[in-house]
């Protein structure tokens, strides 16, 4: 008959004392988290009623000005005209609820306040939202605003694995 080779433990083994360690913990983390940078870069105006109108000069070209000597040349006359029907940006908000049962928040907020990582992560994400739409956004996205004449045609169709 074969000897059975369990030996009796005699003392608390790693597993089950690091159940009582307090261990060292980060803030928790997702990694659709980008840097804000293009955010910072853009130049903001508030838009109080969530509609941005570019309002344009019609033609800068006929508007006449003169650079010259100090004689008493007569001076050209000139206006500015401007579009009459600009192109309006209605601007779309970026929202959700962040849903935390108090239970949870009463028992678990130790060492991070759960009601605060749940609104830090979940703002993170709105703002990452936010920096898509004005990129890719089809009504007011800086890829869908570029003009024809300064979009970079390919030679040969869009990139593949192989090329």
């Amino acid at each position: 008959m074969a000897e059975s080779k369990t030996q009796q433990q005699t003392a608390l083994g790693d597993v089950a004392a690091r159940q009582l360690a307090i261990a060292t913990r980060t803030v928790p983390q997702m990694v659709t988290i980008s840097p804000r940078w293009l955010t910072r870069l853009l130049n903001w105006v508030p838009v109080e009623s969530g509609v941005y109108r570019l309002n344009k000069v019609k033609n800068a070209t006929q508007i006449e000005v003169d650079c010259s000597s100090r004689d008493e040349k007569i001076l050209p006359q000139t206006f500015v005209d401007y579009v009459e029907n600009p192109r309006e940006y209605n601007l779309a908000a970026v929202q959700t609820i962040v849903d935390v049962h108090t239970r949870v928040s009463d028992l678990y907020s130790k060492p991070y306040n759960q009601i605060s990582e749940q609104l830090r992560l979940a703002i993170e994400t709105i703002k990452e939202r936010q920096e898509s739409e004005l990129i890719n956004n089809a009504n007011y996205g800086l890829l869908h605003s570029v003009p024809g004449e300064q979009r970079v045609k390919t030679r040969t169709g869009a990139p593949t694995p192989t090329t």
